[in-house]
């Protein structure tokens, strides 16, 4: 009996299964986009529910008569943007797996796709930037020191430069099927 060999592209693949984990975690951060989305709007509306939510995450009785600052509308906003950015990203992903799985990777829709994700990390990164140093004041912690991590940054760009592969990638495709 010959031994199993998973397949990379088509139906049943690694692509597919990483497409389909994708799918399943889409569902959960977009509940939480949604939630964190209604949680920014209410506190526009309501302040007393913005102070009641912070003093949640302060861990603290709720106090309506607590003032809602700019650092805790901004740590709001952050958790919001955060989880937005992740669902645009994973999104994204799950379109260029499904021009993966069917043969077309190096399509032009998918340079586009892939500077998406640069954009998205590019947001989740300056999102947390700005939440290191409003979210402690927002629960009345002392300030945390921003760690600049080297790592992420550079995957920023190694994103952008795929991007740029694959715009060469889908230029020669293209050259290749006008070509006789």
């Amino acid at each position: 009996m010959e031994g199993y060999q998973m397949k990379l592209v088509g139906k049943y693949s690694a692509a597919s299964a990483l497409r389909w984990l994708l799918g399943f975690l889409n569902v959960f951060v977009m509940l939480a986009t949604v939630a964190a989305g209604g949680a920014l709007l209410i506190s526009l509306v309501s302040p007393d529910f913005a102070a009641g939510l912070i003093d949640g995450l302060r861990d603290a009785p709720s106090d309506p008569r607590t003032p809602i600052g700019l650092a805790e509308r901004l740590t709001i906003l952050g958790g919001f943007l955060a989880c937005g950015f992740t669902w645009w990203i994973i999104n994204r992903l799950r379109r260029i797996l499904l021009s993966v799985n069917q043969g077309d990777a190096f399509e032009l829709a998918n340079v586009k796709r892939l500077q998406a994700v640069g954009f998205g990390l590019l947001g989740i990164q300056l999102t947390a930037l700005m939440l290191v140093f409003v979210a402690p004041q927002a629960i009345g912690q002392s300030a945390i020191d921003y760690k600049f991590d080297l790592g992420s940054w550079l995957g920023i760009l190694v994103v952008f430069i795929l991007a740029e592969v694959f715009r060469q990638g889908a230029a020669m495709r293209d050259e290749q099927l006008t070509t006789v």
